[in-house]
């Protein structure tokens, strides 16, 4: 099994050697970096793989990707000072330094992810075990459209595909020369996404592990981005191809699904601590001291639903399901009932008829409910007013599902009255990344936060 190592980018390699100090004056700038003098052989390729990976272990990745969604959502409420106010009121300033840290998690993944996509090519493919050197590649690929991507739907105008206001794509390490850029178009940064997701598709291991990149986490990350893009035919294609080909299956119970966690056949792709890493998990501080919870809306939604004791406990509202101490307070990226939902709501949109886009949501509602359950909608709309009931409550914490189904289908403002104006779907670009990237001003600001 590959080791989780805490490697943040390819320059760190330059600073250690084992766990000895060593002077930084002795080793070369990070914009020096060469394949011989970073990656020698294939242990280090993977050890450089695994600092993009180690990224997942990042607070502001793993905690941020389920706080950030559920404040500004209104699934989750504010209990206490560790759940950002400005959030929580839809009232986001460009000074927010959680804003920020959000922001730059993103691109220390990507970073990472084109140090390898840099430096593994030069090592000489015999010291790889067979198809090893482009499985590397390929999962630094998926690495990198994963965080353009959530860069995309949190920072720029994704449901827009004709906007300016995409997000900064880098595709190489930063360093000096590289470190101001300004904002590619919307279609650009969907462009960059779906290359890279198609080379992880073709090159990509078969699918091992829940907490690794494969071939099958990319088809199901390319059919939320195509989602998202409004191609919803071909997200719904693609969506049934990873629900019929790729060997992963529901479980039977909806409780399954967390109580086996790593193992669960459902899982596409989370991240994973143990009883070691787990000690300084944010989680344990924010959800356990209740600094966020469930909200009062969240609760009533899902009441008389089978997973809401699942979700949140009902004593109190303390969120449950992404704080499992018994599974180390996982963080779910990709599940498999995403894809019967995707499905469901791509052939809702694109036309199929009413009972073939009914077929997936009712085999996810009939698996919550444990029993068959049969849609009683009877025009397209109340269709998809039961899918995006189901998306809150199938995926409620799970990397903003409930955000964005709230403003794909219309919901959000009327969830949560403190968002008036679409301006609120996105973040701001932080101040700090306008104050050091010279091709970035004012101007290029998200519109509603440039007063």
């Amino acid at each position: 099994m590959k080791k989780f190592l805490y490697i943040l980018t390819a320059s760190t390699v330059l600073l250690t050697s084992s766990c000895e100090l060593v002077n930084v004056l002795e080793v070369e700038p990070p914009n020096n970096l060469v394949p011989e003098n970073v990656v020698k052989d294939a242990q280090s390729a993977e050890d450089l793989l695994n600092g993009a990976y180690s990224v997942f272990n990042d607070q502001y990745y793993y905690m941020f990707t389920e706080t950030v969604p559920g404040l500004l959502s209104g699934s989750m409420s504010r209990n206490g000072f560790l759940a950002n106010s400005e959030l929580a009121n839809n009232a986001v300033t460009i000074e927010n330094n959680d804003v920020a840290n959000f922001w730059k998690v993103f691109y220390r993944q990507i970073d990472a992810a084109n140090a390898v996509i840099e430096l593994v090519p030069g090592v000489p493919s015999e010291q790889f075990a067979p198809n090893r050197k482009s499985e590397i590649l390929a999962e630094a690929h998926f690495l990198r459209a994963m965080s353009h991507f959530e860069l995309l739907r949190y920072f720029g105008k994704f449901y827009d595909r004709s906007s300016p206001l995409g997000v900064i794509l880098r595709t190489e390490p930063a360093n000096f020369t590289t470190r101001d850029k300004g904002r590619a178009t919307v279609q650009d940064t969907y462009d960059l996404i779906l290359k890279d997701l198609d080379m992880a598709i073709a090159n990509g291991p078969a699918f091992s592990k829940t907490y690794y990149a494969s071939k099958t986490a990319a088809k199901a990350l390319k059919a939320r981005v195509l989602l998202f893009m409004g191609e919803y035919a071909a997200a719904a294609a693609l969506a049934d191809e990873v629900i019929t080909e790729s060997g992963r299956k529901l479980e039977a119970t909806y409780a399954g699904v967390f109580d086996k966690n790593i193992n669960s056949t459902e899982m596409i792709l989370m991240r994973y601590t143990d009883d070691v890493t787990v000690t300084s998990d944010r989680k344990k501080f924010t959800y356990g001291s209740r600094h966020a919870i469930a909200s009062n809306w969240l609760a009533s939604f899902m009441t008389g639903d089978p997973r809401a004791p699942i979700t949140f406990a009902a004593s109190n509202k303390a969120i449950l399901k992404v704080n499992n101490t018994t599974n180390f307070s996982p963080t779910y990226f990709i599940r498999l009932a995403e894809m019967y939902l995707i499905k469901a709501e791509g052939l809702a949109r694109s036309g199929a008829p009413l009972e073939e886009a009914k077929a997936p949501l009712e085999t996810v509602r009939s698996r919550a409910l444990g029993l068959p359950y049969i849609s009683l909608a009877l025009t397209r709309e109340q269709l998809l007013d039961e899918i995006y009931r189901e998306y809150v409550q199938e995926l409620a914490f799970e990397n903003g599902s409930e955000w964005f189904a709230g403003i794909r289908f219309d919901k959000i403002m009327t969830v949560k009255p403190s968002v008036t104006s679409p301006d609120q779907f996105i973040l701001p670009i932080p101040l700090s990344e306008i104050q050091a990237n010279a091709d970035l001003g004012i101007a290029d600001q998200n519109p509603g936060y440039n007063q």
